[in-house]
């Protein structure tokens, strides 16, 4: 089998599953790297892509089209750095006119999915600038689609409309529904982010009308996920649900694996987000299974998801188990070690996700650590021995300091003061395997206190009120009195007054009133005071401490150190908080998201990869299986992570863009010129030769710059972006027909100058002068030295 068409599938098995992989036997790839493709199918089989190994083929593969579909597969795969050189090197050895700007529009998606916007606009605007000079105006208005799309990701909403705007307009004149009903979406997805609920419904519903008309019934599917997640937004469960389950059995039936666990995934953050934990997890789950691992960031969204899922179910059961033993109703060992293993899972989930994210891994594995801590801690009850009660809050603190190491700043007080608080419970545990030796058992009392103390202090006791460092201060002030034969009792009730105090400050909390907790401090307080009442010899001989053992003590210990640890739980652990990521693996703030980004798949309908019909060209002369794998290689773009809703990433060979298959420029039968008119309606004065630079990175043609790119630049003088600051220039009015609520641009007026004394000439005066002045220092240099 020709190793293009190897490729091809491993390319489309991101999409289809990985199934259709293992009918492809390793020995029977033929071309220039069958060892090393060989060995990129073999990772794709077991659901990884090996990065040594792209890098060793990207030096190899010699065919433009392998090494473009090699780039395709790192970019899908989040190897970005891979991709760019893969579209570089392609790039380099491309001179076909028709193939140019399609690498230039992967390459602009590269540098998006990694987060360098200004440098994806700017390989965008030289795509377009192809498209524009051979007058190919679909091609141009994907490529419009594309640059809306990357302003979208830098949140510049106006211009983001207005590329988009332009596009659709494009395609209106041009008559093409498909890209019409493409861009009604794109336009649905900026609302939408936006937060403009409204407007992005109706785009959808516009969008999901012209792709049922056309019979595109996966561009449908995934019209229907977006609005099942504005219908999550407003709180619309049944709208949801309906919309989530028209999109699944639409990709079940077109046998979109990956497709399904994108919906799937959506839907159980859906249901999480409903208050149905049980059912998201179910989702999820399945979800995790469907979605490829290098797939971004859907793969990552939801391990979130599930993971937030499993720490839900963990808390739900060990609320559970307290409320029973609360009310006497039995032990809740059962529903402790449900709680135990599912925060155990939310643990794993976290670590794998952290494995993920480089740029936030101290962050996800303090989570995780939190869970893992709160995986031990659920195991610890009163029926709990006091011998397996200390192993396992042993291991409680050692992921607490783990998770403290790993922790921001803002949340490694909390994870100490839980940690003194764990401390504290250890050491009371430890009491009862003390003995009787009275001096043992008081110390390790006042080492509890210490550590509580130490806990609340840390802490501020902000979570539970200042008295309970008054009443912890007392209880241990009480201990030294008893060693220093004064009395102990005002000390006692000193501190049963305070415990009482702050279990009725937590039962009035006006947010979340933590009856529990408060029933705990107020039960240790009682505890207190029955120490202070005995027989008649009581006060002569002191609290009965020793002949109890220090019982009591103990007990209200472990309550105070209970009440403390679940109120500092409340505080650090945010395992239920569900993240997302854009496509670049960037945070989504959950103030601003609207719409997650869960939705890989969406992504993959909103960019193209711009490979499209072209007749009267002769076809490639290649093997039977290179031409089919050719066709399919330009075929596939239109579901690259951009704005555009199609679906031939699952399905390449139904493309509404058709392979490119030659070396000549497009023919085509009825030309739309460009007079100045339309260039001015559509790109301003400057039509898209305006580029904007990005500060490397410049491409080479066998070997050497392009000097049509340096003189562009130099010309327009338009460096110094970074990524994601974006100049104040954009594409000027598109008209008095723009559509409702998309903002007025006004038209720019600016235009280069030209004559005498234009910026090129003066660029090339100043290279010229500057020769001079090296040629007048030589010959100086010399005349000194004769």
């Amino acid at each position: 089998m020709d190793q293009l068409v190897v490729l091809q599938e491993i390319y489309e098995s991101f999409s289809k599953g990985g199934d259709g992989l293992q009918k492809i036997g390793n020995k029977a790839i033929e071309g220039s790297c069958p060892e090393l493709t060989a060995k990129l199918l073999e990772s794709a089989k077991n659901g990884e892509i090996n990065e040594d190994i792209c890098r060793q083929l990207s030096s190899c593969l010699e065919d433009i089209y392998e090494i473009k579909r090699l780039g395709d597969i790192c970019r899908r795969t989040g190897l970005y750095s891979l991709a760019i050189s893969a579209y570089n090197r392609a790039l380099s050895l491309c001179s076909d006119p028709v193939l140019r700007p399609v690498l230039q529009n992967n390459l602009g998606q590269a540098y998006a999915r990694q987060g360098d916007l200004a440098r994806a606009a700017f390989y965008y605007k030289k795509s377009a600038c192809c498209f524009e000079k051979s007058e190919d105006l679909l091609g141009l208005a994907h490529v419009l689609g594309n640059l809306g799309a990357a302003y979208r990701q830098n949140r510049d909403w106006d211009r983001a409309i207005e590329y988009c705007y332009r596009s659709l307009k494009t395609f209106e004149e041009q008559g093409d529904d498909l890209g019409i009903a493409q861009m009604t979406g794109s336009l649905g997805r900026i609302y939408a982010d936006m937060g403009e609920r409204d407007l992005a419904t109706r785009y959808f519903e516009k969008s999901l009308e012209d792709f049922q008309r056309l019979g595109d019934k996966k561009s449908a599917a995934w019209i229907m996920d977006r609005m099942g997640r504005i219908a999550s937004d407003r709180y619309d469960w049944d709208s949801a649900q309906s919309y989530f389950s028209q999109s699944f059995g639409l990709f079940e039936e077109y046998g979109q694996t990956q497709s399904k666990g994108i919906v799937l995934s959506n839907m159980g953050r859906m249901q999480l987000e409903k208050g149905d934990a049980s059912s998201a997890r179910e989702s999820l789950e399945k979800a995790i299974h469907l979605i490829s691992r290098n797939a971004q960031p859907g793969y990552q969204n939801a391990l979130s998801s599930l993971a937030a899922a499993y720490s839900t179910l963990a808390n739900g059961s060990l609320e559970e188990a307290e409320d029973n033993e609360d009310l006497g109703l039995g032990s809740g060992r059962l529903q402790r070690q449900e709680a135990s293993k599912n925060f155990g899972r939310a643990s794993d989930r976290f670590l794998e996700l952290a494995s993920f994210l480089p740029k936030m891994h101290a962050d996800i594995k303090t989570k995780s650590e939190i869970a893992k801590c709160r995986s031990y801690l659920a195991r610890i009850s009163g029926y709990t021995s006091d011998q397996e009660a200390v192993e396992i809050a042993q291991k409680a603190l050692s992921s607490l300091d783990t998770a403290a190491e790993n922790a921001a700043e803002t949340k490694k007080a909390g994870i100490r003061g839980l940690a003194k608080a764990v401390s504290g419970m250890r050491e009371a545990r430890s009491i009862g395997l003390l003995g009787d030796e009275p001096w043992r058992l008081a110390k390790a009392v006042s080492s509890s206190i210490e550590h509580l103390l130490a806990g609340a202090r840390e802490c501020n006791a902000t979570i539970i009120g200042t008295s309970l460092i008054s009443a912890l201060e007392n209880l241990k002030a009480s201990m030294t009195a008893e060693r220093t034969t004064e009395d102990p009792i005002a000390r006692l009730h000193a501190a049963a007054e305070d415990l009482r105090h702050s279990g009725k400050h937590l039962s009035s909390l006006e947010k979340d009133p933590k009856e529990r907790d408060a029933r705990r401090l107020i039960e240790a307080a009682a505890i207190l005071e029955g120490q202070m009442v005995g027989d008649d010899t009581a006060s002569e001989e002191g609290p009965r401490r020793n002949e109890l053992g220090f019982g009591p003590e103990r007990d209200a210990l472990l309550l105070v150190a209970g009440a403390m640890a679940n109120s500092l739980l409340e505080l650090i652990d945010d395992t239920r908080e569900i993240l997302t990521w854009d496509e670049s693996l960037n945070l989504i703030s959950n103030e601003k998201r609207v719409q997650p980004d869960i939705i890989d798949g969406m992504d993959e309908l909103i960019e193209s990869d711009l490979e499209e019909d072209f007749d009267g060209l002769p076809d490639l002369e290649i093997s039977e299986d290179g031409a089919q794998a050719r066709n399919m290689i330009l075929t596939d773009g239109t579901v690259e992570p951009s704005e555009l809703y199609v679906s031939e990433i699952m399905h390449p060979e139904e493309s509404w863009l058709v392979p490119v298959m030659a070396s000549t420029p497009c023919k085509k039968e009825n030309p739309i010129g460009f007079n100045s008119w339309r260039q001015a309606q559509f790109y301003g004065s400057k039509g898209f030769d305006h580029l904007e630079k990005p500060e490397d990175d410049i491409e080479k043609i066998d070997g050497v710059i392009d000097t049509g790119l340096i003189e562009e630049l130099n010309r327009h003088d338009l460096g110094g972006m970074q990524g994601g600051e974006w100049p104040e220039r954009g594409l000027e009015d598109s008209g008095s027909d723009f559509r409702e609520a998309v903002p007025e641009f006004k038209e720019s007026t600016s235009c280069y100058g030209s004559g005498l004394f234009s910026q090129e000439k003066a660029v090339m005066l100043i290279k010229a002068m500057s020769v001079l002045v090296i040629i007048l220092l030589a010959v100086e240099a010399v005349l000194y030295l004769i």
